[in-house]
């Protein structure tokens, strides 16, 4: 069985990577949120998509009773209740490096000790006094075998948790379905290329929603629209997130806008001929970008982790020509936390929907920058590209994961 946290698209679309991989198979999905969603959308890489909250021991026992094989993207949850049920669990995480904590490797050590070895009331009171980043830690250290995809930070995390005697924990390049990448570039342009390509994602995680802590979709939506009437360049713009689910259309003059969700092959094939391409510093979005050859311009932060994100960026031209609230005055500086800063930036976000100057001070910056990257002439964007490929890449996926024997693993038994 398999899962994935349920913050963004990110996690899953690494689940859907990782079944390419590990090739034919039974493998079925339980989970909630943009997980189940993309999941259901993408039903061909799994046997069953069923939805189950993997933090209910109730919900994922009778899967867990006839799996394998666990395989977990970022949930920890479901590490927890494997590692109980005596199931050996492949893990792989996209963020090792961003992911705080006050414990050192020994105390998290001491935790997975007790996580796997005592009784389930003290297991489960020695995992529930972790914070969710420390649990996501103490994940790769049950794990029988950890992948972590590599960024600035991760391999001294890496070297960090190997002190403590994990050293089942790899470096990996790209977490992304190789072969739907190179279908991309294979296939014809689209029909209906995008001029422009904005990719917002799954958006929703521990906060963030599509109903109520969604004002930064309420910005960028009304930035979209205020460019496509003064731009008269763009025939053709396509704006892609979860929050889309639902097509509209919308003509401004003679540019036609269109709200979706795109499949992630059509999406990845209509990043592949999109002359410009936007999309906040998400870390699959930014590995996708670079296997397709396409400079990315970063927008606004959506969430703490994407501040994170673009700061680790410094220094180089993606990150020269990145749109960022943080520009618009020392008011955006938020909590350095996960949850704290993630809430601040959408009620920061909030106010700056509801104040027009305040509006018209981002559209003149985001039209500032955007103007900037469309400036770059091809060789500069691809040098741009170039100078991300260091800072991403890591041994392939496919070959660490054909060094795995799945089959030793599930016959192992309790362990």
């Amino acid at each position: 069985m398999s899962s994935a946290q349920p913050c963004g698209y990110g996690p899953v679309s690494k689940l859907v990577a990782v079944a390419a991989a590990l090739g034919p198979g039974r493998l079925d999905f339980v989970g909630t949120g943009v997980s189940l969603d993309f999941a259901r959308r993408h039903q061909g890489h799994f046997n069953q998509v069923r939805p189950g909250d993997t933090a209910d021991e109730r919900s994922v026992a009778p899967h867990l009773a006839t799996t394998d094989l666990v395989i977990s993207v970022m949930d920890a949850e479901l590490v927890f209740w494997a590692v109980r049920a005596g199931r050996p669990v492949l893990f792989f995480d996209s963020l090792l490096g961003f992911w705080a904590t006050s414990r050192t490797p020994a105390q998290l050590a001491e935790v997975a000790e007790v996580v796997r070895d005592r009784d389930p009331a003290a297991a489960r009171s020695a995992f529930d006094g972790l914070s969710p980043h420390e649990r996501i830690l103490v994940a790769h250290l049950l794990a029988d075998r950890s992948f972590a995809q590599n960024f600035p930070g991760v391999p001294a995390r890496i070297a960090e948790l190997a002190e403590v005697g994990a050293d089942h924990i790899q470096l990996t390049g790209p977490i992304i379905d190789n072969a739907a990448v190179r279908s991309a570039l294979a296939a014809a342009p689209p029909e209906d290329p995008a001029d422009l390509l904005v990719n917002l994602g799954g958006f929703k995680n521990f906060y963030l929603d599509y109903d109520s802590h969604n004002a930064y979709l309420d910005v960028l939506r009304r930035w979209v629209l205020d460019l496509a009437g003064s731009t008269g360049d763009l025939e053709h713009v396509i704006v892609c997130c979860g929050g889309f689910s639902r097509p509209e259309t919308v003509r401004v003059g003679r540019t036609r806008v269109d709200f979706t969700c795109l499949p992630h092959q059509e999406f990845l094939r209509q990043m592949a001929f999109a002359p410009l391409y936007a999309v906040p510093p998400s870390l699959t979005s930014l590995h996708e970008a670079v296997l397709v050859r396409r400079m990315p311009w970063l927008l606004p932060e959506q969430h703490y982790g994407h501040i994170v994100n673009r700061r680790m960026l410094a220094g180089t031209a993606v990150a020269r020509h990145a749109a960022s609230m943080r520009r618009l005055g020392p008011q955006f500086q938020v909590p350095e936390d996960d949850f704290d800063g993630t809430r601040e930036l959408d009620r920061l976000t909030r106010l700056l929907a509801g104040d027009e100057k305040a509006y018209q001070g981002l559209r003149s910056h985001l039209d500032d920058s955007l103007a900037a990257y469309r400036a770059l002439d091809p060789e500069r964007r691809a040098a741009a590209v170039d100078e991300l490929v260091p800072l991403l890449d890591g041994p392939p996926l496919t070959e660490l994961l054909a060094d795995v024997d799945t089959v030793a693993l599930a016959s192992a038994g309790d362990r």
